[in-house]
């Protein structure tokens, strides 16, 4: 394999080298859309934009502890 590519033109080598970067490219944003596309579909079933909460704000924020020395 090795001499096969070492034995082919490195006009050709450079135009495969961008086709697969090219293709693979392609591939990610495809993937992307379908899992944007997807990620929308489920937030809208749920009933619409939803505000995103941590654990510690919906728990709510610890009292304070009062001095007691003075």
């Amino acid at each position: 394999m090795i001499k096969e590519r070492r034995s082919q033109r490195p006009e050709a080598r450079e135009a495969a080298r961008k086709q697969a970067i090219k293709d693979a490219k392609e591939k990610k944003a495809a993937s992307a859309a379908t899992k944007k596309a997807e990620k929308a579909k489920s937030a809208a079933a749920k009933g619409g934009a939803q505000r995103i909460q941590s654990k510690q704000g919906a728990k709510g924020s610890a009292p304070k502890v009062a001095a007691k020395s003075r």
